[in-house]
């Protein structure tokens, strides 16, 4: 697709935020015609293509930078379909063991439920047309009662891609799900994908809805074994409440801290 192609996406139509529906559509858009580096047609002919304002593409143009679908291109003003980052700090640790607070951090499991594949998770877990469905679980955490971060992860539940077994272990029932699926599933896996930015989307996740949006930073992941992603996550971190620590060792020389002043 040359910069000066045009993308053909479907207009859009139903019950789902807008912004949600046009998320959708660029992401199926871009699977099927674009190519890393790629140019997207401007704001004018998206929105008039897609029927709807230019106010909800920029949202859904927003989240699809966030999640590291698209990114700018060498103008700033137009942007691409994104290439494949380069290797993230090599290390594979939950939530839990990557943020830090002065008090103790608890965890919360909010839910645990299979869900139907979106465009967002096949696109990120190179789903391909499979129809499978995900297992999914949201997790709150809290520092002396006040939510500070948000977990939401996805695994396939094709045979053999995860341990599901480890899941249901009555010692998961607080943990995230990379927690829960043990040391040597994350040790088998090489970080994909790494992905922050500033002001994330708080959406319906529970106990961050009144969390204003320029306090919260997301953190899009992949995990990849064998050449195959195996798990997606996206976090929602306040770092003016904890600090996040990135490394192999959260001691070492070579890691480093992320934290508002």
């Amino acid at each position: 697709m040359s910069d000066e192609s045009v993308l053909t996406v479907r207009p859009v139509r139903d019950r789902r935020p807008l912004s949600v529906q046009v998320y959708d559509r660029l992401v199926e858009a871009l699977r099927e015609t674009a190519r890393p580096g790629d140019t997207i047609p401007p704001e004018i002919e998206l929105a008039a293509e897609l029927g709807v304002s230019r106010t909800v593409l920029r949202e859904a143009l927003r989240l699809l930078e966030e999640d590291g679908v698209i990114e700018r291109g060498a103008d700033p003003r137009r942007r691409q379909l994104a290439h494949p980052g380069t290797r993230p700090p090599s290390f594979n640790a939950p939530l839990e063991e990557m943020l830090r607070a002065q008090n103790a951090i608890t965890v919360e499991v909010v839910r645990t439920e299979r869900l139907d594949v979106t465009n967002w998770s096949r696109a990120l877990l190179e789903l391909g047309d499979s129809t499978e469905q995900l297992l999914c679980r949201e997790s709150l955490f809290r520092v002396d009662g006040e939510p500070v971060a948000s977990a939401l992860e996805l695994v396939p539940t094709r045979d053999g891609a995860v341990p599901l077994a480890l899941v249901d272990r009555p010692e998961a029932a607080d943990q995230t799900l990379l927690a829960s699926l043990g040391a040597q599933f994350r040790a088998r896996c090489v970080p994909s994908l790494w992905r922050m930015s500033a002001g994330g989307s708080a959406g319906s996740r529970v106990g961050l809805k009144d969390v204003p949006r320029d306090r919260l930073t997301s953190l899009t992941t992949t995990l990849s074994k064998s050449g195959r992603p195996v798990f997606l996550a996206k976090y929602l971190i306040r770092l003016d409440a904890v600090v996040l620590t990135v490394g192999e060792n959260p001691d070492a020389e070579d890691s480093f801290d992320l934290e508002t002043p």
